[in-house]
């Protein structure tokens, strides 16, 4: 019987100084624990450009960077993904600030010295568990999984608590479209990495109480509390235009995508599924009428 793969670990190393960079690549890829991936970022704000346009499973950090300074080094990459777990290198006699680090939110310490393919397995996956179990991850019901978004159930928990509360909201629904398309051409890997960056467009468009959830597939739904429809259609037209002008890059694959959506008020006896039947009519229409655009049901 054939044994199944283990799924690499993909690693972003951020280390100025190539000897060390090659020794801990050289460790990593040829250690039999584990299946290691690894990109390597000789500077702060080449480790910042790579987490822009890639997915990693975890970073290890140097401290020690030129254009970094320490603890601020660690701070700075998780302004870009304070999901991603970090493991920090530092100096073989500076156990401080290794546990400053952890107390900032790395996951694990390694001194420099002390470094093997067991150790830093074990630190890498270690560090890879704990920030899942932090987030919750794999335990959580309200989460989607692949986006770190709320998920449909808790969309349906949000839908209940606001609708009780806001005397007018607008929900909507968001579809990338010609997204088959996208996984045809480029397989599911990318397709997935999509679905990563709407999600976090989106994510960062949801101000002043705006809640959004991954509804399904490419599907977005966004609560739009004390939203009328004409404040409702100029955010969703922000961000659909956001969409269409952002770059998403995958290794070697470079491409641009749009978005439709549909809009629809929230009415007295409405339900959930009631609304989103109403969006989905004028996502329909949108998708219609030549998608990345708007449309409204009354």
């Amino acid at each position: 019987m054939l044994g199944i793969s283990p799924k690499a670990i993909s690693v972003l190393l951020v280390e100025d100084q190539e000897s060390e960079a090659f020794m801990v690549t050289r460790i990593l890829t040829r250690t039999s624990q584990a299946v290691f991936e690894v990109e390597h970022a000789s500077s702060l704000q080449e480790a910042i450009q790579q987490l822009s346009e890639n997915d990693f499973d975890v970073c290890l950090l140097d401290l020690g960077l030129p254009d970094g300074h320490g603890i601020e080094s660690l701070h700075q990459i998780r302004c870009v993904d304070a999901r991603l777990p970090v493991v920090v290198l530092t100096g073989n006699d500076n156990e401080t600030l290794g546990l400053a680090a952890i107390e900032k939110g790395a996951q694990d310490y390694v001194a420099k010295g002390a470094i093997s393919g067991q150790l830093l397995t074990r630190s890498l996956s270690f560090a890879i568990a704990r920030q899942q179990k932090m987030l919750g991850i794999a335990a959580d019901a309200n989460t989607d999984i692949l986006t770190g978004m709320p998920n449909r159930r808790r969309l349906s928990a949000s839908f209940s608590e606001l609708v009780e509360h806001c005397k007018v909201m607008c929900i909507a629904l968001l579809d990338i479209d010609h997204f088959k398309r996208v996984n045809d051409l480029h397989g599911h890997l990318v397709g997935d990495h999509v679905l990563r960056h709407i999600a976090k467009l989106i994510s960062e468009s949801s101000q002043h109480g705006i809640q959004a959830a991954r509804y399904g597939g490419e599907e977005f739904a966004i609560l739009l509390p004390e939203a009328g429809l004409e404040n409702a259609i100029h955010h969703a037209t922000e961000l659909i235009r956001s969409i269409e002008s952002s770059q998403i890059e995958l290794r070697d694959v470079c491409l641009k995508v749009t978005a439709s959506v549909g809009i629809t008020s929230v009415i007295d006896g409405d339900q959930l599924e009631d609304a989103l039947r109403r969006s989905d009519v004028a996502l329909y229409d949108a998708k219609r009428s030549g998608r990345n655009q708007v449309c409204v049901k009354i």
